[in-house]
This record gives C-alpha cells, structure tokens and sequence, in this order.
C-alpha cells in the first residue's frame, strides 16, 4: 500500500493504483483521485469555501440523475475519518453495464470533503474492498494547521 498524505488528508491506496491530483485555486478545490487499471476508482473533492454538505450532496445527485436514464438511490449511515457524514449509495446502467458509486460528504474546520467511489457491479466484486479500505484508512487534520490549506 502507498501513502498519500497531503492537503490536511492521508489515506492508503493499492500499489498499483495510478494517484492524480488537481488543484484549482480560482474556485478553491482540490481534488485526489486513485484508479485501478480497470475502471474502479476513489476520489476525495476538498472544498475551501463555503458550502453546505446538503448542498454539494444535492448536487451530485442531480449530476448522476441528468446523466444516466435511471437512477436508484439509497441512504446509508457512515463515518470517515471520524466524521458523520451525509452518504448515499447509488445504483445506475452505464453501457449496459450495472454500475455502483457511493458518495459521502463531511465538514471539517478547514474543508467539505466529497467522497466518490464508483465501479460496475461485476468488476467491483474484486476492486470494492479496495476501495472500502482506502475510505476506512482515510483521516484528516482539521484543526492546528492555519495557513497549511493556502492554494489561493
């Protein structure tokens, strides 16, 4: 497992998962994201303005929602990192594929975090509990490091 540690986060993710990161200082937002060599993969969204995780929740569904014919969405209780977070798991068809994404959304003093992992229903039998472990391995420093989020 290879560490990423960065941005106030950390998390593990498989050795042979490609890590990519964007930084978008205009709006505020970082985004982490770790794929499989398939189609898997885990991304982490930090947002350093002001928005409602309701909001940002809302939001995506309604992504998922123009995006594919058919959705079906489903609440779920989780924590990552130790925080309650707002979590829905979806259902949708994408290539005549079965496909799962899970989101969760979470506030910390310094950022709202989206969390979005996603695969087809046939690969995740082998990629989930990889993807499970990197949200479970995630942790965050939310409080003591003034000045370390400055991306604008």
């Amino acid at each position: 497992m290879k560490l990423f540690n960065e941005y106030g986060i950390s998390f593990e993710y498989p050795d042979d998962w490609e890590l990519t990161k964007q930084v978008d200082e205009e709006h505020g937002e970082i985004q982490i994201s770790v794929s499989s060599e398939e189609s898997s993969f885990w991304l982490i969204s930090l947002y350093m303005v002001d928005i409602p995780p309701e909001e940002l929740l809302n939001r995506s569904l309604e992504v998922f929602r123009e995006e594919y014919e058919e959705v079906d969405v489903y609440k779920t209780d989780v924590k990552l990192a130790g925080k309650t977070c707002l979590a829905r798991d979806l259902e949708f068809v994408c290539s005549e594929l079965i496909n799962s994404a899970f989101l969760r959304v979470f506030e910390t003093d310094l950022f709202t975090a989206f969390v979005l992992y996603q695969g087809t229903d046939q690969e995740l039998a082998k990629t989930r509990k990889d993807l499970e472990a990197i949200s479970a391995s995630l942790d965050v420093f939310d409080s003591g490091y003034e000045g370390y989020l400055d991306i604008v």
